[in-house]
């Protein structure tokens, strides 16, 4: 075990109290040191500090009915430190400059074009967007956000759903080092941001729980085991997307036959409907959506309805398994799956109860995200803070995957 030196001991406390104030708007010195135990010396020390960095501000005396003297309240500052996150899409950048409050205050897109990369785009939309608005001090991290598997060990992206380009693929990673001098870089996984933004935003109480993100391309888990991810946010501790539940099923870009990405992830789904038969008020679409095949649904085309079905029973069988091996309480379907709708979750929590160990499925709920799409935005901002930004660390730097 490392030992412990009092910079440690105080970056954690005032983690803690922070951690506290932001969960609890308006908490006032007193309220902080009976919930995290610590001396109301330190606690009305470390929160003039807080409010000097400009981190927390005090809002004043609050109304009270209690005799004697009232309490002031505090919450998290505004628009004062902010972390940029950048969202690496197929051939484009979208970048967020997001306040340690959780708002997006500022976006940027760049286009990469040909002989283009992420990395250099991203320099660029740094340097010629964000500056514009912030000092550079107030700036605490940088967060790549992408939708792959990235391997730290190796130091390698993999079952990613853009297209690197062959030399930016090999040095990603020394580049993404050396882009961003003077800044802390952390290279997360997308599906990974969305769960930590479900574990901080959408009142989760549950400790162990797993959240399948179905994006425009793929299918991602996360999941959090005693209340920690598990395999911090890199994506590569988990391969849902290529689960199989057909070993006769079609051909999967992994090299398997019947994974979960190859029957149903979004892009599957025009082709798909051919097996069950035709749904006319998409015939003429070039691409069918989850949001198109769940309003079909919805309007009880018995097509349509035998394919939620079929859809809803492949994925129970994942999730069957899923259960037995990690037994979460809840299961979060995030991404784009809430668009097919309430016919087909009630189609898998009653599929579940054929298929999986009933015992352990009987005590676990499954429902919808309840969070935004662009909820991965904070979740990679409060996932950089809590896990790797340090408010000790005078000359904070470093690359962080996951």
């Amino acid at each position: 075990m490392k030992p412990v030196n009092q910079q440690q001991i105080k970056d954690i406390n005032m983690k803690r109290l922070y951690a506290s104030i932001y969960s609890t708007p308006g908490i006032s010195r007193a309220e902080l040191a009976k919930r995290t135990k610590l001396s109301k010396t330190t606690v009305s020390t470390l929160v003039d500090e807080l409010i000097e960095r400009r981190f927390i501000q005090d809002s004043g005396i609050v109304e009270s009915t209690a005799l004697g003297r009232r309490p002031n309240s505090l919450h998290i500052r505004r628009n004062s430190h902010y972390i940029i996150v950048f969202n690496w899409y197929e051939n484009q950048i979208y970048t967020h400059l997001v306040d340690i409050a959780g708002t997006s205050v500022f976006q940027d897109v760049r286009i990469i074009g040909k002989g283009g990369s992420y990395v250099s785009a991203s320099q660029e939309s740094f340097q010629e967007a964000v500056s514009a608005h912030c000092s550079p001090d107030e700036i605490l991290g940088i967060c790549i956000v992408i939708s792959a598997m990235i391997d730290e060990k190796h130091k390698e992206i993999y079952s990613t759903t853009i297209h690197l380009p062959e030399m930016e693929g090999t040095q990603l990673f020394a580049s993404l080092k050396d882009a961003f001098p003077g800044y802390p870089v952390d290279l997360l996984n997308d599906t990974a941001c969305y769960s930590y933004a479900e574990k901080v935003y959408g009142g989760i109480t549950e400790k162990n729980f797993a959240f399948i993100n179905f994006g425009n391309r793929g299918i991602g888990a996360s999941l959090f085991i005693d209340g920690s991810m598990l395999g911090k946010a890199s994506g590569s501790f988990t391969q849902f997307g290529h689960y199989s539940v057909d070993p006769d099923g079609p051909l999967c870009v992994c090299g398997n036959h019947g994974c979960l990405e190859a029957l149903f992830s979004e892009p599957r789904l025009k082709e798909r409907i051919s097996e069950f038969g035709e749904i006319p008020s998409l015939s003429s679409c070039s691409q069918v959506t989850f949001s198109d095949l769940g309003k079909a649904a919805t309007f009880r085309d018995p097509v349509a309805l035998s394919m939620v079905d079929e859809i809803a029973r492949e994925l129970s069988l994942a999730l069957g398994n899923l259960i037995c091996m990690v037994s979460p309480s809840l299961i979060i379907l995030g991404g784009k799956i809430p668009d097919l709708g309430e016919y087909f979750l009630e189609r898998v929590r009653e599929n579940l109860k054929k298929t999986g160990f009933r015992r352990m499925v009987d005590s676990v709920q499954v429902r919808y995200s309840r969070l935004q799409s662009d909820s991965f935005l904070n979740g990679a901002m409060k996932y950089f803070f809590d896990i790797h930004y340090s408010f000790t660390d005078k000359n904070p730097s470093g690359f962080f995957i996951g």
